[in-house]
């Protein structure tokens, strides 16, 4: 009987994301049923520099989601003349730069999109 993974070896199917850097060598066997097969990677693990980059992205995030949860949250219930108000912009900025922000993004996403339809377009066929 011909498994999924003697298909994709016989027929050189590439992964999932079109490259071949992954070669599958068989099965994990357990006797909990059947397992997803063994998968063996020819790439290299990430850089210092993606790991500085990733970890750098994380904590930008994670700053940026305490300062707003604080600012959204917590705020409201801190006497307006309290020292700790100066850290924070004006209420009003609290709806307006979320939806800003999230316009530029769904713009940016858009324009990646057609850029990469652009570059990726096939000439018309002349007859």
């Amino acid at each position: 009987m011909l498994s999924l993974c003697s298909v994709v070896e016989l027929l050189n199917i590439p992964n999932y994301w079109g490259s071949q850097h992954h070669r599958v060598t068989g099965h994990a066997r357990s006797e909990a049923g059947p397992s997803p097969p063994i998968i063996e990677s020819s790439r290299k693990g990430a850089t210092a520099m993606d790991q500085l980059v990733g970890f750098g992205l994380v904590a930008f995030s994670l700053l940026l989601f305490v300062y707003y949860t604080i600012w959204i949250i917590i705020l409201p219930f801190i006497d307006s003349d309290h020292g700790i108000h100066k850290f924070f912009l004006p209420r009003e900025y609290s709806v307006t730069i979320p939806v800003v922000a999230g316009l530029l993004l769904v713009l940016f996403v858009g324009v990646f999109i057609v850029i990469v339809m652009w570059k990726n377009r096939k000439p018309a066929k002349t007859d």
